[in-house]
């Protein structure tokens, strides 16, 4: 869609304004906090909503791609339009916009395998597929299912039993990793050992991590074996120490957060936060998209829900103020690995134990079918009590009719929820084809569904933000 040039200023840079007692005040004056909640709600509208869509999933930012110029072109545009609510910066510079250094590791030559007085080298016997480290050390433990593996162990798995799927228990992609293990030990699956020399050429991964980050959850290594190797292992006593080895290299990259706060009107609830967030970027630019066009506008993934937290931020800034304090995060690199919100919780501006809850939007711009018409769902509804409370309030949230999916761990909600904050993603997503396709367009999006979802999510996180109420966590709901 073509906008001219006078409708793109009217929609993005002249000040709204509200009329009282026959004068047009600024947006963001404080004699705004005395207007009712409608008005603020009414703020809401379909223009609004396409004027943010249109540009941030316009084919000026070529995606969004994670980590790219055009992502941290979004970031910029959502932290001006912070800025001019009248929000608090909360980025380390002072301003709303947080970069962060994302370092990307490799071995600079085959890693080893050392157990007892054993050596391997990558590529033969041992595959190692990812890297924990330069170093990652500890006790061998030989799996038994249901027994506690010792913090900080290297797991050998055993065999699959005979008959079991590819891959089972077998090296193959669905092998869980044991709770706290530093590295797991495989035997390699028939596909594995197929594509073994393809696999030890290539460069071994060492994992990413966050410039200035430190006490990270910690990265676990996995090891392929062959059917000597793992016999040699599984020879070995428990507790003989077995140690991976690498030189690494690593190269340097940016990811962007834009972040404002609201702070609370009540002085004895100030200190509790509510972050409303959804992930800014998407994949980019892709020449070897079929095709002519070549460009992942991103538009349901996730400018929809960049655009939700953006228009319930100038709902709350319109007033009035309320008791608990808003943080409103957009976060980069969601698409790559979820390095914005990790950093956010890997290094928090909000103490974990400040914040009451998080709730992300994630893919708001279609109606779903297999829920009521206008109703949004909820990841691990049945986790906590949060979204039976919004429920109560006229939420209208569901649980999430699709739990094959694992939504609940596939968006930047798990990285809040692993520390134990009560966190879930609001969505809508019906599983359409143009998901991380060309096809996301705005052009496709519901927009008056779009908008009727965000409008219904208001009043609810409303009463939140200054209730008493904390929500918490069901019998087994929290994540490890």
């Amino acid at each position: 869609m073509v906008v001219s040039a006078s409708e793109w200023v009217r929609r993005f840079f002249l000040i709204p304004v509200v009329v009282a007692a026959g004068l047009c005040l600024p947006f963001g004056q404080s004699t705004l906090a005395s207007q009712s909640t409608a008005a603020s709600a009414a703020q809401i509208t379909q223009d609004s909503v396409l004027g943010h869509l249109e540009f941030l999933a316009s084919d000026a930012l070529q995606g969004r791609g994670s980590g790219t110029r055009d992502e941290e072109i979004a970031a910029t545009y959502i932290g001006a339009y912070f800025r001019r609510l009248g929000l608090e910066p909360m980025a380390d510079t002072g301003g709303f916009v947080q970069r962060i250094e994302v370092i990307r590791e490799t071995a600079s030559a085959p890693p080893t395998v050392a157990a007892g007085d054993r050596r391997w080298t990558h590529g033969t016997g041992v595959l190692v597929s990812t890297l924990a480290g330069a170093r990652t050390s500890g006790p061998l433990h030989h799996f038994k299912e249901g027994a506690t593996v010792p913090p900080g162990a290297v797991v050998l798995m055993p065999p699959p039993p005979v008959g079991a799927p590819a891959g089972s228990r077998a090296g193959g992609p669905t092998v869980a990793v044991p709770l706290g293990a530093a590295a797991v030990l495989v035997l390699a699956s028939p596909q594995a050992m197929n594509s073994w020399a393809a696999t030890a050429a290539r460069p071994v991964a060492a994992g990413t991590r966050l410039g200035g980050v430190t006490g990270a959850t910690p990265r676990v290594a996995r090891v392929t074996l062959d059917a000597d190797t793992h016999a040699a292992m599984a020879a070995l006593p428990s507790g003989t120490v077995v140690t991976i080895d690498a030189a690494l290299t690593g190269t340097s990259s940016s990811t962007w957060n834009a972040m404002a706060r609201l702070t609370g009107a009540d002085a004895a609830q100030r200190a509790e936060v509510i972050v409303l967030g959804a992930h800014l970027d998407h994949v980019g630019r892709r020449e070897t998209a079929a095709g002519e066009d070549k460009i992942f506008n991103g538009a349901d993934d996730d400018a929809s829900g960049t655009v939700a937290v953006m228009e319930l931020a100038a709902a709350f800034a319109a007033g009035p103020r309320p008791k608990r304090t808003m943080v409103f995060a957009l976060f980069g690199s969601e698409e790559a690995g979820g390095f914005g919100a990790g950093y956010f919780v890997d290094k928090p501006v909000v103490a974990h134990n400040a914040m009451i809850a998080q709730i992300q939007f994630e893919m708001l711009g279609r109606a779903d079918s297999l829920v009521p018409t206008d109703h949004l769902w909820l990841t691990g509804y049945e986790r906590s009590n949060l979204g039976a409370e919004l429920a109560k309030r006229g939420a209208r949230v569901v649980q999430d009719p699709r739990p094959d999916q694992s939504f609940f761990t596939r968006s930047d909600n798990i990285r809040f929820a692993r520390k134990g904050i009560v966190a879930h993603t609001v969505s809508s997503f019906n599983l359409h084809k143009d998901y991380h396709q060309v096809g996301d367009e705005v052009s496709k999006i519901d927009l008056a569904h779009m908008t009727r979802s965000i409008q219904s999510m208001l009043e609810p996180i409303r009463w939140l933000a200054n209730s008493t109420f904390k929500p918490e966590w069901a019998p087994g709901g929290r994540p490890q």
